[in-house]
């Protein structure tokens, strides 16, 4: 990649930002013994509006992964104590997985962290700018079909 941003191509301008805002992530997890991959389960347990809790198909779908894979990482929150199973008050042969006490303080930590790092990166920015910026990037995903 080019030292300058004046040297860079657009595409590399934007995996450079990415590529930034995940190593600041990626450190911002590390004193809790978190990964990327587990920070994001926690992220839709804790986002989950049914108020039960997701169903472990529910979480895979929601991580692209498969079922297999929901299952070892909501072992690995459930070891942390930041998860647990319960029954599925709909159907008491499924389960749901729902944030554990230390598990809502910790996503608590996790989103303000989220907010402060994402106005570090965009600091520079005016209120507009990131409004241009939000405008800009939505046509190119929305391009991406």
């Amino acid at each position: 990649m080019p030292d300058s941003p004046d040297d860079a191509s657009l595409q590399q301008l934007v995996m450079r930002v990415a590529h930034e805002s995940r190593r600041r992530w990626i450190a911002e997890l590390e004193p809790y013994g978190l990964s990327p991959h587990l920070a994001r389960a926690l992220g839709v347990v804790a986002r989950d509006e049914s108020g039960a809790g997701p169903r472990l198909s529910e979480l895979a779908d929601r991580l692209h992964v498969t079922r297999r894979s929901a299952t070892e990482v909501v072992d690995g929150l459930a070891e942390r104590g930041l998860v647990e199973r319960r029954a599925d008050p709909d159907d008491r042969r499924a389960a749901v997985v729902v944030l554990t006490g230390a598990g809502r303080a910790l996503w608590e930590t996790l989103e303000a962290a989220r907010l402060q790092r994402h106005d570090a990166v965009f600091a520079g920015l005016t209120d507009p700018d990131r409004a241009e910026l939000r405008r800009i990037l939505t046509v190119v995903i929305a391009g991406l079909g």
